[in-house]
């Protein structure tokens, strides 16, 4: 299979390219600056127009704060996949809920209330493919594991996701590369845990609490159960 990934530097986007060149795919990696550790470089910036060739494009890039990024990226990402004729997956969030109603199935309307869920809300309704929403990656150094390392944080008590394995979602993202799947699918951990207990399961010392501010998401867990019973591949449990 050929595969592009975009975000193959990043820290979802590397662990899906490291599977699918061990499993003998055919595997380019957008990139700005960051040579990807797997697979061939495609040299791009998704915010301009760009072709690739594939049978296959999973669309792992984003900058939180940049909304021409998830949007307009996206809109690219679409784009480059249908001129090629390939299947597009789209990664999304937990956030594009409001956190009043959860778990979330792939029936419950998306009511996002930050700018970032309102923005990967727009993306996903660029997409003609398949849209895979996770939630909190963890399980290599990254962005998790460095907020549990750090004394100053102090982690919400109320808010609740479902914290996710890497090396588990880039492999479903994989299984989920050969299904003809379109429209949402919820993909994350079974555990819903609170950020401040994340942080306790992630190795932080006596971490600080506080309840989630106005303005953000609380409870986004998300019911994974239809994806579940779709792939062979299993998402790890945080708390097993």
């Amino acid at each position: 299979m050929r595969l592009v990934v975009t975000g193959g530097a990043g820290y979802l986007g590397s662990e899906v390219c490291r599977l699918a060149v061990e499993a003998g795919h055919e595997v380019t990696a957008t990139q700005l600056r960051t040579p990807p550790p797997f697979g061939r470089a495609l040299q791009v910036d998704i915010r301009a127009p760009f072709d690739v060739d594939a049978d296959v494009v999973i669309h792992t890039a984003y900058v939180m704060a940049d909304r021409d990024t998830i949007v307009r990226g996206t809109q690219n990402v679409a784009a480059a996949a249908s001129r090629a004729a390939a299947r597009l997956i789209h990664l999304s969030t937990d956030l594009v809920f409001d956190g009043e109603h959860a778990p979330y199935s792939e029936d419950d309307e998306p009511r996002p209330v930050s700018e970032y869920g309102r923005a990967k809300l727009e993306a996903e309704s660029l997409v003609d493919g398949l849209i895979v929403r996770t939630s909190l990656l963890y399980g290599k150094p990254g962005p998790q594991e460095a907020l549990a390392a750090d004394a100053g944080v102090v982690f919400h008590t109320d808010e609740i996701r479902c914290p996710t394995h890497v090396a588990d979602l880039a492999a479903a993202l994989l299984e989920l590369a050969a299904l003809d799947l379109t429209g949402p699918l919820h993909v994350a951990g079974p555990d819903p845990v609170s950020r401040l207990e994340l942080a306790r399961l992630l190795g932080a010392r006596d971490p600080k609490g506080a309840p989630t501010p106005p303005g953000r998401a609380r409870n986004v867990a998300l019911d994974s159960s239809r994806a579940a019973s779709l792939l062979w591949t299993k998402i790890r449990g945080i708390k097993r």
